[in-house]
């Protein structure tokens, strides 16, 4: 009988250990997603070149636009609805072919900075807490029980932290098409957020009509204070997906005879995923193009730079990120 008990608890902790057949001693958006870091920061660049190729089109083709021959006149109209009609020649396009309120428009757009700030982490967690019941059935005056109970838990956690910076001039002009191949998103993806598309067209949005005509200035942690300094914008995005799921095995035996028997035995095992993405996009005029608002705006943001490069544009979007994350207005719940 002891060889049967055996082999029935060997087999039940065989099927507990099939739910930690997905383990990763490395968890990261692979794992899930099939999906890597690099090509998350690449749709996301993609995603924040067509919301700047769609919103240039879509102004100067616009005919409500063009009825206001303020705001986009003849010549600018024509151009946009070539541009419309062949999306291919926005690599060639220069805002200075424009005219009048429509060329400071366009020119504001492509000297906006962009910075990408992502805190990508995974957690798993896989546990086996398994337990048994020993008993003596007879003789009945000295019944005998034992309780016994073990853990195997485990959890490994990783955690990546990158910032990437455009200026929207160059992420149209100087990116070849074939970047984006297969990699621009068109939809959300509800289950993974950070796999599809994060909805950066409406802060670009945002963030210029603030600019024309909102008056919008430097990101400032102290309101009470008057900061004259290049528009900026910051919007943090946290995404968390959690699954999970967890069996019991259990076997029950019909104990005889005087020794000491099992029981019962059972192993729970459960098994979680919980994987928290946070984007953080920084939005900045460089100084230089904010003067064409009319405004002379001297004044930059100061404070440590992210891990970030390039121009005066792209260093003052990281800026934005950075205070924007000194001021811990959305921390992550953990």
């Amino acid at each position: 009988m002891g060889w049967q008990i055996f082999r029935y608890v060997k087999w039940l902790f065989a099927i507990a250990l099939l739910g930690l057949g997905g383990c990763a001693i490395n968890p990261v958006t692979d794992d899930y997603a099939h999906i890597s870091a690099s090509n998350i920061a690449r749709q996301v660049r993609c995603e924040a070149r067509q919301a700047v190729i769609d919103a240039t089109i879509g102004f100067l083709a616009d005919k409500t636009n063009n009825e206001n021959k303020n705001k986009v006149d003849d010549h600018s109209h024509a151009i946009g609805l070539w541009l419309r009609d062949h999306p291919e020649a926005i690599r060639t396009f220069d805002p200075s072919q424009l005219t009048g309120f429509a060329r400071t428009v366009v020119q504001l757009i492509y000297g906006i900075g962009i910075a990408y700030y992502y805190d990508l982490t995974g957690l798993e967690t896989n546990n086996i807490d398994p337990t048994a019941n020993l008993i003596r059935a007879t003789p009945l005056t000295s019944l005998v029980t034992l309780n016994l109970t073990g853990n195997f838990d485990r959890q490994r956690q990783n955690e990546w932290t990158f910032t990437i910076t455009d200026k929207f001039g160059d992420l149209v002009q100087k990116t070849d098409e074939s970047y984006c191949t297969n990699h621009l998103v068109r939809t959300e993806n509800f289950v993974y957020p950070i796999a599809g598309k994060v909805a950066l067209a409406k802060m670009i949005k945002e963030f210029t009509l603030m600019s024309l005509f909102e008056n919008l200035d430097a990101l400032n942690k102290d309101v009470a204070a008057v900061k004259d300094g290049p528009p900026s914008m910051v919007q943090q995005l946290l995404f968390t997906t959690t699954t999970g799921g967890g069996a019991t095995p259990k076997i029950v035996f019909a104990p005889s005879g005087p020794n000491v028997q099992v029981a019962e035995a059972t192993f729970p095992v459960t098994v979680s995923r919980k994987d928290t993405h946070q984007l953080t996009v920084g939005l900045y005029l460089d100084k230089g193009e904010a003067k064409r608002l009319g405004g002379v705006r001297t004044t930059l943001i100061g404070g440590s730079l992210l891990t970030a490069s390039g121009g005066r544009a792209q260093q003052g979007a990281a800026n934005a990120v950075q205070q924007f994350l000194a001021l811990k207005i959305f921390k992550a719940p953990f």
